[in-house]
C-alpha cells in the first residue's frame, strides 16, 4: 500500500502525479455551478404553453380537470365562467427543472452589472486554478521531496508500526481502555428534498367547436425548511406530457361506456 501512495520509481511517480492532477481538475470542473435553464422569449414560451383542441370548451375543461387529477395535482381554484383552473402538487420526486425569471442584459444599460459578474466569475476561476496548483505542489513535494529514510520504514516490524499508529489515534483512558480523540460533525442536510409545483390553466373558446388552452407552471424545491430553487417551468417535455394526458383524458371520456 505504501508503494502505491509513495512510488519509488520515476515512472511510478509520474503516473501518480498525473492521477492527482486529473482528479483535481475533475473536482474543479464539477464544482463549477451549472447554469440554470434560461427562460425562452415570450413568443416561444406562449407557443410552448398553448394548444388548440377541436372540442367545445366544456369538453376541454373536463379533460383538463381529469388530466390534473391523473397527474396527482389538487385543484385549488376552478372558475368555469372565465375558464380558469389552478392546481398544485407536493412530491419528493423531481418533475421538472425551474429557471429564474431573469431579464436579459440590454446593451448600454446593464453592462456594468454584467462586468461585475464576469469579474466575480474570473476571480472564482483564478481561485480554483490556485487550488489545483497548490495541490500539485504539495503532492510534488511529498513524492520527490521525501528522504531516502522512507525505505527503512518498510523494514520496521508490524508490532512497532501498529503501536505507533495506535498512539496517534488513541489515548489511554482511566481504566486502561482506548478512547478515540478524533470526531467529525456532519452539518449536511438530513431531510429529503421536497418539490412543489403549481399549474395555471386558461381556456378560451374560439368558436363552438374549437377551444384554445394555455398552461403555465412554476415550482420550487425545499430541504429542511430552506428554499433551494424557485422559478418558472419552461421545459418542453413538461408541457408535452400534460397535453398528451389531456388527449388521453378526452379519449377516455368520449369512449366511456354510457
Amino acid at each position: 500500500m505504501r508503494r502505491l501512495v509513495q512510488p519509488r520509481t520515476i515512472q511510478g511517480k509520474f503516473l501518480y502525479i498525473s492521477l492527482i492532477i486529473n482528479m483535481s481538475t475533475t473536482m474543479v470542473l464539477k464544482a463549477a455551478p451549472a447554469a440554470p435553464q434560461a427562460k425562452p422569449p415570450t413568443a416561444v414560451n406562449r407557443q410552448l404553453q398553448t394548444r388548440k383542441f377541436p372540442r367545445e370548451s366544456k369538453t376541454v375543461l373536463k379533460a383538463a380537470i381529469g388530466s390534473l387529477q391523473d397527474l396527482d395535482y389538487t385543484i385549488d381554484v376552478l372558475n368555469s365562467d372565465i375558464g380558469l383552473i389552478t392546481a398544485s402538487r407536493t412530491t419528493e420526486e423531481k418533475k421538472a427543472d425551474v429557471s429564474p425569471d431573469t431579464v436579459p442584459v440590454d446593451s448600454g444599460v446593464d453592462q456594468e452589472e454584467a462586468g461585475k459578474k464576469d469579474w466575480v466569475t474570473g476571480c472564482v476561476s483564478v481561485l480554483m486554478i490556485g487550488l489545483v496548483v497548490g495541490i500539485f505542489a504539495i503532492v510534488f513535494n511529498n513524492v520527490f521531496g521525501g528522504s531516502d529514510d522512507d525505505e527503512d520504514d518498510d523494514k520496521k516490524s508490524p508490532k512497532s508500526s501498529s503501536s505507533g499508529n495506535r498512539g496517534s489515534w488513541f489515548s489511554s483512558g482511566n481504566g486502561g481502555g482506548e478512547t478515540n480523540n478524533y470526531y467529525t460533525v456532519d452539518d449536511s442536510p438530513k431531510g429529503p428534498v421536497i418539490y412543489r409545483y403549481k399549474v395555471t390553466i386558461n381556456l378560451e373558446e374560439l368558436d363552438a367547436l374549437n377551444t384554445q388552452i394555455r398552461v403555465s407552471a412554476s415550482g420550487e424545491s425545499e430541504q429542511d425548511g430552506a428554499i433551494l430553487a424557485t422559478g418558472g417551468i419552461h421545459e418542453p417535455d413538461f408541457f408535452r406530457k400534460f397535453f398528451a394526458s389531456m388527449e388521453k383524458s378526452m379519449f377516455l371520456d368520449e369512449n366511456a361506456a354510457p
